[in-house]
């Protein structure tokens, strides 16, 4: 019986010595108080390495659950930088996106500057491809039809 069971092992011994005694008249037991109780060494030293063994589990219990919050962790901290890789990714890609497409604006700019410079009818060319075909509905007197030179 293991030793935080005495009150049930003492209960056992009155019983015994009480049933063997019960057809003596003279004899009333009344109760029975075990006082010391020894193990063997090889008793207390497998309790012994049963702890250890116990604590040991503990330990590796813990040590495998910290583990675990380390490793989710790690995966939370790998999840926001890949986050803020890709915004930063693509925050410059969009500011290239914008700097190519001024460039590309700006020589287009200066390409037409350049053809006006030399060819001042491209404004009537272009004027001309844009028009709808339709006149105005109203004019103010004595203004020019647009597009309709009369020289």
């Amino acid at each position: 019986m293991p030793f935080r069971e005495r009150g049930a092992l003492n209960n056992a011994i009155k019983d015994a010595i009480a049933d063997t005694l019960k057809f003596d008249p003279m004899i009333i037991i009344e109760s029975v108080q075990l006082e010391n109780i020894e193990f063997s060494a090889n008793y207390l030293h497998s309790i012994e390495q049963r702890m250890l063994a116990e604590v040991e589990v503990q330990k590796l219990q813990q040590n495998a659950e910290r583990e675990k919050v380390q490793a989710q962790i790690t995966v939370t901290q790998a999840n926001a930088k890949a986050n803020a890789d890709a915004t930063r990714l693509n925050g410059e890609a969009r500011a290239s996106n914008i700097k190519i497409t001024g460039e590309a604006e700006a020589a287009a700019i200066e390409a037409r500057a350049r053809a006006l410079g030399t060819n001042p009818n491209l404004v009537t060319l272009v004027q001309a491809e844009r028009w709808n075909g339709v006149l105005p509905t109203t004019m103010v007197p004595g203004s020019a039809v647009p597009f309709v030179s009369l020289k």
